[in-house]
């Protein structure tokens, strides 16, 4: 549904490892991605920065299914024993439509799959843990989403139109303008986002500006702040660096120092 502003910075310890996979062209408007995170020595920490994206999260050792909602506030994993990870990533707005269910009605922090999908969930988890390979493994995911993308909800326009308009503009939208463009009075989209995004359109704008700053700063050769607020229109460094700190939970300073030491940026 969305293009790369969604995709999540994430700051990763050395000791973690990332993989992502990408998905059926079928399953692209709905899914980001399936990614593997493994912890090979723990005890590992890993700093997870709101996207707007919802997870499906398969423990591959101890067979645990999990969901996360949309989060607005950055947050520091701790594995403190070997880990294996298999998850899926899916777009703004795709979650509830797979699900039927408002988005804001799912916790933020991880919750059993099971309540939301009942037995299918606990068989999935069962079967994603026997499998023998990594290409098994997705196949049985690619399997499982399929099954569901038939039996998908429409999509209300609006909220695709306004998530388009977002993500185009990195963040960076007026949000009577957006409500304008995509249809509705900015009453009525803010009641849609929190039924299909998990949160007001304002707030997921913040969100996409502020992963728009992390993915500049996680290049290379970084931009200066000063030229980074300049970039994404920021009133100046200042300003960037208290929405940085307030969206992912660290100074700028912090996490450009923390990418230079990670291999593994981003979640999608």
């Amino acid at each position: 549904m969305t293009g790369a502003s969604t995709t999540s910075v994430i700051a990763l310890d050395d000791r973690a490892t990332l993989a992502t996979h990408a998905v059926d062209a079928r399953l692209a408007e709905d899914v980001r991605c399936y990614w593997s995170l493994t912890v090979a020595e723990p005890p590992a920490r890993i700093r997870v920065v709101p996207d707007g994206q919802v997870d499906l999260v398969f423990d591959l050792d101890s067979g645990d299914a999990h969901i996360g909602g949309t989060r607005e506030q950055s947050i520091v994993v701790a594995h403190e024993r070997a880990t294996r990870l298999l998850g899926v990533t899916l777009l703004p707005g795709a979650a509830a439509s797979f699900f039927g269910m408002p988005v804001s009605t799912l916790s933020a922090d991880w919750q059993p799959l099971s309540g939301v999908l009942g037995a299918v969930a606990v068989e999935l988890a069962s079967r994603l843990c026997a499998a023998e390979s990594m290409s098994a493994q997705l196949g049985l995911l690619e399997g499982f989403l399929l099954a569901r993308l038939g039996r998908l909800e429409p999509r209300d326009q609006r909220v695709r139109r306004a998530l388009l308009r977002i993500d185009d503009s990195h963040g960076r939208v007026d949000m009577a303008r957006l409500g304008r463009e995509s249809g509705a009075s900015p009453r009525n989209l803010s009641r849609l986002f929190h039924a299909w995004v998990g949160m007001p359109p304002k707030r997921f704008a913040r969100i996409v500006r502020v992963q728009a700053a992390l993915r500049r700063l996680a290049e290379p050769s970084p931009p200066t702040l000063a030229a980074l607020a300049a970039e994404i229109g920021f009133a100046d460094h200042a300003h960037l660096t208290r929405e940085i700190r307030a969206v992912a939970g660290a100074p700028p300073s912090e996490l450009a120092e923390r990418f230079k030491h990670s291999a593994d940026r981003f979640k999608p």
